[in-house]
């Protein structure tokens, strides 16, 4: 009797999102769309619940607040434009990481959702107070400390010469906006081509770098 050898079954797992993370990611998703299309006022938690296709109960139960979830849209907007802090600055030159840090900004300045959401705030602001609060600190504040922190640890290495890592940030910024930041708000075309903003992240470096590079006198004493 000839005896056949059977192989041992191999089970196969495949990696699938939980229900309860892909409910999360659905009521996120669909609150995006309602607030940068009918704008914070208009978007309730009944209409996210609505265009999530869940009840209104499973939102909160994901999602406290309508502010909660207009903090998340804004800070996932600049997570998707920011590189990761994790091995940025390893073994990389200061140069490269503000370039690398400049692209994504001005990416997300440019991008449909960015625009979107920034004449969201711009329009609603004053009507709205703790709209624009959290649009600030979720958004804004978070990138400045961000590369703060980044310029900190260049400073320790004593590659730059940066008094207040936070000013630093925040002008660095500031030059990345430049003209882009109104013409976006204002709709004014043509939309900056990948390498315009990239000539124009090099042009910033340099300019940040020749004021707080090295040992430059004029950012040891902290004044022009």
């Amino acid at each position: 009797m000839a005896v056949t050898s059977k192989k041992p079954s191999v089970k196969r797992t495949v990696s699938r999102r939980s229900p309860d993370s892909a409910k999360h990611d659905a009521i996120l998703k669909a609150a995006t769309r309602l607030f940068l299309k009918e704008g914070y006022s208009n978007t309730t938690m009944d209409a996210v619940a609505d265009a999530a296709r869940v009840t209104k109960q499973t939102v909160y139960a994901h999602y406290k607040s309508k502010d909660e979830l207009f903090t998340r849209m804004i800070s996932d907007l600049c997570h998707k434009h920011t590189p990761s802090k994790t091995g940025l600055v390893e073994g990389q030159k200061i140069e490269a990481v503000l370039y690398q840090i400049g692209v994504g900004f001005l990416n997300m300045l440019t991008s449909p959702d960015g625009v979107a959401a920034l004449r969201l705030v711009v329009s609603e602001a004053k009507r709205h107070p703790r709209m624009a609060q959290l649009f600030y600190e979720s958004g804004t504040q978070r990138m400045v400390t961000f590369l703060a922190d980044i310029l900190k640890q260049y400073n320790k290495r004593g590659v730059l010469s940066v008094v207040n890592p936070e000013s630093a940030s925040s002008y660095f910024f500031a030059m990345l906006k430049g003209n882009y930041h109104i013409r976006m708000i204002l709709c004014l075309k043509p939309v900056p081509t990948v390498k315009e903003k990239e000539a124009h992240v090099q042009e910033t470096v340099r300019m940040f770098m020749a004021l707080y590079g090295g040992k430059n006198p004029l950012a040891t004493r902290g004044k022009l």
